[in-house]
């Protein structure tokens, strides 16, 4: 197939100028901030879930105490023997 020159089309946005840019004015104004009561940080979703995970597959500690998940195998154990 033979090669074609292409036909100049108009702009569609794109970068502007820089001193178009200056000439406006803000993009946004932010409203007056009352009171000042500052927002409590929070971790997205998910982010302190795995964070656990993490610490807990690397600990070796027992994460239930020994002795009422004893009695609790008991109790199951119990069960399962009087059948």
């Amino acid at each position: 197939m033979a090669r074609t020159k292409q036909t100049a089309r108009k702009s569609t946005g794109g970068k502007g100028s820089k001193k178009a840019a200056r000439h406006q004015g803000p993009a946004r104004k932010s409203a007056p901030i009352t009171g000042g009561v500052k927002k409590t940080h929070r971790y997205r979703p998910g982010t302190v879930a795995l964070r656990e995970i993490c610490k807990y597959q690397k600990s070796t500690e027992l994460l239930i105490c020994k002795l009422p998940f004893q009695r609790l195998v008991r109790e199951t154990a119990q069960d399962f023997k009087a059948l």
